[in-house]
This record gives C-alpha cells, structure tokens and sequence, in this order.
C-alpha cells in the first residue's frame, strides 16, 4: 500500500506507537509518507528516521504550498467543494485545498490519522481528495476528550471513515461516545522486534525498579514512587528505582520521593535516546507502572513501555487499568502483580515479592515473556493494520449543508 500518516507532531519521543510502526511498514514493502502539523525530533533518532513534510504555519505560506503542490487547475477546479467543506468544519478553504494538494496525500492509498482530533480536522481534506480514511485512537483522545467536549466526533463517526484503536478497553469508549461497532477496529500495538529477537530475558540481579513514562496524572508514577518506599523493609535500601521520561509533575515526584525518604534511591533520567532507553529495559531487574485514571479522564490505552518490558522478559507489576490486563499473562491479578488502581499497600506488596525472591523474578519475568510474544509481534501488528485499512477505511462523507 501507498499511506499517508497525518500527526499533531512527528517524531515525538512518547509517541513510539506511532514512529515504530513506520519504519516496520517499509519493512513489509509499504510506502508510507507522513505529514505532520509540527516537525519533532527524537534524541538520538531512530532507525529509519526521515523528514516528515511539516504543514505550513500560515495563510500566505498556505498560497505557496497549493502552487508548490503543482495543481493549480486542480486547487481551482474543487474550490468550491474546499469551500462547502469549510463550512462544515473549523479548517478554512484554503487551508483544506492546500493539504488536499500535497503529493503525499493525492497518491496515498489511504490516509492513517494518529489520535482522534487529527483524525477530525483531515476528515474535509479526505473527503475533497476523494482518498479513504482510516483514524487511530490511543488513549486520551477516546477517554478524555469525548467527556470534555461531548459530540466532537459526530462527524467523524458519520462519516464512514474506519476507526481503530489499541484494546477492547477503548473500543468500548468509543461506542460509548457514539461510534457504530460495526465500524471499530481493534488493531494491537507491539514491541519493537530486536526485544523479540532477544533469545533470553535479562538476568535479573541488578537491583534496579524501572518506569518508562511521561510524568502525567495517568501514568501514577506517585503511587510507584510510595510503593518503592513501603517496600524498602524488604530492599533494605540496596535496590534503585530508575524513572526514565519528563513531564510536568517532575518536580513535585522529586518532592514526594524526598518526603518519602527514598530520594537518595531514585533517579530521574528524563527523556533518553531510543537506544539508552533499551538499554535501561535491558539492565533492570523490575518493571512497574502504576496507571490509573487522571482527574480529567484521561486513562491508557496500550503502554508501549510496559509491552517492551515484557516482551524483553522483565517482570511486570502494574495495575487494573485500561488495556494493561490484556498485555499480562491471566495469571497476574491472582499472582498479586496486577492490583487495583491507588493500591500502595498491594503494589508496594508486589515489589517486594520480586524484590526478596530471584527465582519468583525468572519465574514471571519469563512468564510475561511468552505472553507478550505470542500476542503482540510487529509483524502480526502491521499485518492486522494493513487489513483493517484494506477492508474498513472509506472515503469519508461529509452533509451537504
């Protein structure tokens, strides 16, 4: 296939769901281009790293674009229709006429939105380039913004364009918003395959809890990080606790991890290049996080960070949250290593379990092991995706008036 991936900003280092699967596109044959609002950059890049065309910021580069574009008999022929979209739609004539324009867009097979709102703003330019849609939720795009801003799909789910999301979790959400089932497909995301090509897990003994998360409401990093202090009777002190990712509650986890007394435990490494962040995967002994819903509703979808974890073997801890049951082994909430959102006391429990027993550790590390590969390979991700962008996306329609 020939897709066009439309995104709020490309590469950006929390969004691997949506960098990763590009480069394993190519690899299966496919041509993907991606457009973006916003030029991001990873630290370090990533294999495969391209420049995305980022869309012009203003009205007179807007102009420049459509004649860049090499169409103008064709800017001037669907003006019209660009403008009855507009008049649908919060994106200005102009500005629909331009992205329809693009090269990456016209010769596209389809067009793969990442998030709902992205997916919202190109449903006129789909329907003016007469190309189909396809719009992939991840997380709070089908859980806090359908409450904050009720109806803001109803386009969109009209429209016929296909809709895929990362869990049963959010597909449900979705139907409850006001999606037709019929027309939600559940496509699941996966690790990146050299952590699947790992013959064996890491041993286990370096004495290190990792989280690999942004530092938001959502990802309950506070509840790990008071978890880690309840269980330092049993880690005595020597076991470290490693945050790798930013965000806007860094400071005050600080403060919580000095009031706690366990400041001197735990490092927090900011955003890391690709490969360091593997490499962190790689020399842990323990992988928690402890999501819940924020206070706005914003919940997960598929933690990517938490799947590469127990695909490379690590031993998981995490809560009942979203769809991180289905990235477990069934066994995990009767084990004691999936327990209910805010439950210090249980998840504080379940590090120390680890923590106090080597072979517990080898024992379930290898257990979310085998549960992560059978179900969440690269190839079995690309392979649904592409079918489900085959047989589902359409090209959107939008009311006459």
């Amino acid at each position: 296939m020939r897709l066009c991936v439309l995104t709020k900003r490309f590469p950006l280092v929390s969004e691997t769901f949506v960098y990763e699967p590009v480069r394993w596109l190519r690899a299966a044959g496919h041509e993907v281009r991606v457009v973006t609002h916003k030029a991001g950059s990873i630290p370090g890049g990533w294999p495969g790293q391209e420049r995305a065309r980022a869309l012009p910021a203003h009205l007179r580069k807007l102009r420049a674009l459509v004649r860049a574009a090499g169409s103008p008999a064709w800017s001037l022929r669907h003006f019209p229709e660009a403008r009855r979209l507009h008049r649908r739609t919060r994106l200005a004539t102009l500005d629909i006429l331009a992205r329809a324009a693009l090269p990456e867009v016209r010769r596209a097979d389809c067009l793969l939105a990442h998030f709902g709102h992205v997916g919202a703003e190109w449903l006129p330019v789909a329907a003016l380039a007469r190309r189909p849609l396809a719009v992939y939720f991840h997380g709070s795009d089908a859980s806090a913004l359908p409450r904050r801003a009720p109806g803001i799909y109803d386009a969109l789910f009209a429209s016929g364009a296909a809709l895929l999301t990362n869990s049963d979790y959010l597909r449900e959400r979705l139907i409850a918003a006001g999606a037709a089932p019929s027309r939600v497909a559940v496509i699941r995301l996966a690790a990146a395959p050299e952590l699947a090509a790992c013959a064996e897990p890491p041993d286990l003994t370096s004495r290190r809890v990792l989280t690999i998360a942004r530092l938001v409401p959502k990802k309950g990093v506070e509840d790990s990080l008071s978890a880690f202090a309840r269980a330092q009777a049993a880690m005595k002190g020597e076991w470290r606790y490693e945050i790798v990712g930013d965000g806007p509650l860094r400071e005050s986890l600080a403060g919580a991890a000095a009031a706690a007394g366990v400041s001197a435990l735990v490092e927090f490494r900011g955003f890391l290049p690709r490969r360091e962040t593997l490499e962190s995967l790689g020399r842990a002994s323990i992988f928690a996080l402890a999501s819940k819903v924020a206070p706005d509703g914003d919940t997960e979808g598929t933690p990517i960070a938490l799947l590469e974890a127990a695909t490379l073997g690590l031993p998981v801890v995490s809560t009942l949250h979203a769809g991180i049951p289905d990235l477990l082994p069934p066994a995990a909430e009767r084990e004691g290593f999936l327990v209910r959102e805010g439950d210090v006391e249980a998840f504080g429990r379940a590090l120390e379990r680890l923590a106090c027993d080597p072979v517990l550790r080898h024992d379930w590390g290898r257990a979310c092991m085998e549960h992560a590969r059978a179900g969440y390979s690269a190839a079995g991700h690309v392979k649904a995706l592409v079918n489900a962008l085959q047989q589902q996306a359409r090209v959107p329609r939008l009311p006459a008036s």
